[in-house]
C-alpha cells in the first residue's frame, strides 16, 4: 500500500511580500493583480445589475475592417457628441436648429423648459458615455447640444412616421439621415427624448409617445430599439398537427443515421433537397423554423434590401459586440444564418420569387455580395438556430426525402408537368376503364 502524498502548502500572501522574497516588480505584479481582484469582488452584482450599456465607438475589430468603415461614419448629420465636431458635418447644425425649433412650434412647448429639464438630467446622461468620449464638453454645451438633437431627432421621426414632407430638405439628404440616425456612434441617451416627449401635452404627446417607443422600459438608446423591434418573437407559435408531426419525426428519424454524412449550404442546394423557403408569419429575426411534411418548408422573416441594409446590420453587429452589452447576439447570428443561405445570385434569386426578399439595392449578384462580405470576421451564437439547423441536416440526409424532392421538382413543379401528368393519368384510367368494358362484353359474348 502505497504512502499517501505529503500536502504540499501554498504560503498565501496578504499584503507582506518580504516574507517570500519577492523582488520589486514582483511585489509591484501582486499589488496589481490584488487591485483588480478587489475591484472584481466589488462589482459583481453591479456588473450583473447593469442592464444598459454605454454609448461608444465601434470595437476596434470591425473599424479596422476597410470594407466595413463607411457604415460607421454619418455621412450629413452628426447626433450626440461623438461627431459633434466633425467638420464635414457641421453644415447640417443649422437644420437640426431648424427642426427643434420647428419641433418647439408645433407642440406649442417653450425651448427654455426643454432645456432646462435636460440640464437638470446632464449628471445622468453624462455617465451614458465613456468620460473619454466628452471630456471636452462643458455640461451647459453638452446639455444644448442633447436639446438641439433630440429635439430634431423627434421632430424628423415624426414627419416621417405620419408622412408629412420636411420642408426645403431634398429626398436624398433626408433618406441619408435616416441612415444616419441608426449608426452606433451616433447616439444619444433615450432618456433624451423622453425628458422631451414628457413636455409635450394632448393628442400630439400620445402620437409622439408611440412613434419612438411602445416598450416597458426605457431603452437605451433608437439603435437598441431597432435591435429589440428585429428580434421580439411573437408568443403565437402556430402549432403542427398530428398528421403532420408524425410525418415530421419519421423523416427526421431517417436523416439522423450516421452514414448520412451530407450538410446543408445554399438555398439552391436545400431545395434540391427538398426544402423550400417561404416567409414566416412575423418579422422577428427568431422567427425561423422548420416544418416537414412530404416536403420540407423554412420559414424565415422577409427582408427588405436596400442601400441601408448594410449600414443598419453593421451598426447592431457592433452594438452587439460592446463589451459592457451582456446580449445573446441575435442580429449577429441571425446576419450569419443568412448567409449560410445566400452563396450566389441563384440563392438571392430563389428568395426572391419565394417573396421572402425584396431587392431594392440592385442586381442579385449585389445583394449574394453584400451579405458574403458582412459577415467577414464575425462570431455568432450557434446555439440560436441549432435546432433549425440540426433538423434541416437531418432532413438533407434523409435519402426518401431528397428522392420524393426530385420526384416533385421533375414532374410536379410546373403547371405544365403537373397538366401533362394528369393527361397521363387520365390516358391510363380511360384505358383500363376500356379494357374493363371490353373484357366483361366478351364473357358476355362468351355465355
Amino acid at each position: 500500500r502505497e504512502e499517501p502524498s505529503p500536502e504540499i502548502l501554498i504560503p498565501v500572501c496578504d499584503g507582506n511580500e518580504d516574507e517570500l522574497n519577492f523582488s520589486s516588480r514582483e511585489k509591484e505584479n501582486f499589488r496589481s493583480f490584488r487591485a483588480l481582484k478587489k475591484s472584481a469582488n466589488g462589482n459583481t452584482q453591479t456588473q450583473s445589475s447593469k442592464s444598459k450599456p454605454l454609448i461608444r465607438r465601434v470595437p476596434t475589430i470591425l473599424r479596422e475592417n476597410d470594407n466595413f468603415k463607411k457604415y460607421f461614419e454619418p455621412r450629413v448629420v452628426a447626433i450626440g457628441p461623438l461627431h459633434h465636431q466633425n467638420n464635414r458635418l457641421r453644415l447640417t447644425a443649422k437644420a437640426k436648429l431648424k427642426f427643434a425649433v420647428l419641433f418647439c412650434k408645433e407642440h406649442e412647448v417653450s425651448e427654455q423648459v426643454l432645456y432646462k429639464k435636460i440640464k437638470d438630467e446632464i449628471g445622468y446622461l453624462k455617465k451614458c458615455y465613456k468620460p473619454k468620449d466628452i471630456e471636452v464638453y462643458e455640461d451647459d454645451e453638452l446639455a444644448w447640444m442633447f436639446f438641439v438633437d433630440g429635439c430634431a431627432v423627434l421632430h424628423v421621426i415624426h414627419r416621417i412616421t405620419t408622412e408629412k414632407c420636411i420642408d426645403h430638405v431634398k429626398v436624398d439628404l433626408l433618406a441619408f439621415a435616416q441612415v444616419d440616425l441608426f449608426m452606433l456612434e451616433n447616439q444619444i441617451p433615450f432618456r433624451v427624448l423622453n425628458l422631451l416627449i414628457s413636455s409635450i401635452t394632448g393628442k400630439s404627446d400620445s402620437d409622439q409617445r408611440q412613434v419612438v417607443s411602445e416598450q416597458n422600459q426605457e431603452p437605451t438608446h433608437l439603435l437598441g430599439i431597432l435591435r429589440d423591434r428585429l428580434l421580439t418573437k411573437s408568443k403565437n407559435k402556430p402549432t403542427t398537427s398530428g398528421k403532420k408531426e408524425v410525418i415530421r419525426n419519421l423523416l427526421m428519424s431517417l436523416g439522423s443515421k450516421p452514414q448520412h454524412s451530407k450538410t446543408f449550404r445554399s438555398v439552391k442546394e436545400m431545395k434540391e433537397a427538398g426544402i423550400q423557403v417561404s416567409p414566416s408569419e412575423t418579422s422577428s429575426f427568431r422567427d425561423v423554423d422548420l416544418y416537414v411534411g412530404l416536403l420540407g418548408t423554412l420559414k424565415i422573416p422577409r427582408i427588405v434590401v436596400n442601400d441601408s441594409t448594410g449600414s443598419k446590420f453593421m451598426n447592431l453587429v457592433a452594438y452587439e459586440m460592446c463589451p459592457d452589452f451582456e446580449n445573446d447576439f441575435g442580429v449577429t447570428s441571425y446576419l450569419c444564418f443568412l448567409d449560410s443561405l445566400i452563396d450566389t445570385a441563384e440563392d438571392v434569386k430563389e428568395l426572391r420569387h419565394a417573396g421572402m426578399l425584396l431587392n431594392y439595392m440592385g442586381s442579385d449578384e449585389e445583394v449574394a455580395h453584400l451579405f458574403n462580405s458582412l459577415t467577414t470576421d464575425l462570431v455568432p451564437d450557434f446555439n440560436t438556430y441549432k435546432d433549425v439547423t440540426n433538423d434541416m441536416r437531418k432532413y438533407c440526409n434523409n435519402p426518401w426525402a431528397t428522392s420524393i424532392a426530385k420526384a416533385y421538382y421533375t414532374h410536379f413543379s410546373t403547371p405544365w408537368s403537373i397538366l401533362a401528368f394528369l393527361g397521363v393519368l387520365l390516358g391510363l384510367i380511360f384505358t383500363a376503364i376500356q379494357t374493363y368494358y371490353s373484357i366483361r362484353r366478351k364473357a358476355g359474348e362468351l355465355k
